[in-house]
């Protein structure tokens, strides 16, 4: 086998497992992106980020007890801390696989990724700004009160 041939076979490695790489990425955004109605639990964003303001819609859309209630809020709670974890593996894990990606990247593709990345953050804080996140919405816990 031929020199030409042996880089031309592990290019077309290295592109195959960075489109994998790439398509990872990409879902995990957009369940990041899409799955967020499911994270929130409800019929409006920011409902299962803050277990008594979820525990108050329950109560009012279900008439709890307050015996139901006290029993209910250690439920959410609980969720509330798990999912918390959860989201926070998942970021752990796209950064991860982001360093990998990059890592096997030449410089010129790594100047691209970089734009690429900034794109996919400008576009992000787009989206943000467009669907009203940033103040009551999508806070996934981060301190901010719920009004």
């Amino acid at each position: 086998m031929t020199q030409t041939s042996q880089r031309h076979m592990i290019h077309e490695r290295t592109l195959k497992t960075v489109s994998r790489m790439m398509g990872l990425f990409m879902l995990t955004v957009a369940l990041s992106l899409f799955g967020a109605s499911a994270w929130a639990d409800g019929d409006d964003h920011g409902y299962g980020h803050d277990p008594k303001s979820h525990l108050e819609k329950l109560t009012k859309k279900l008439s709890l007890t307050q015996e139901q209630q006290d029993k209910i809020l250690p439920i959410i709670e609980e969720k509330h801390q798990q999912m918390e974890a959860l989201h926070q593996q998942m970021k752990a894990m796209r950064q991860k696989a982001m360093g990998k990606i990059e890592a096997e990247l030449t410089p010129e593709q790594q100047a691209k990724w970089k734009e690429m990345q900034e794109e996919r953050q400008e576009k992000m804080k787009e989206y943000k700004e467009k669907h009203g996140k940033g103040e009551k919405k999508g806070m996934h816990g981060k301190g901010e009160k719920h009004e």
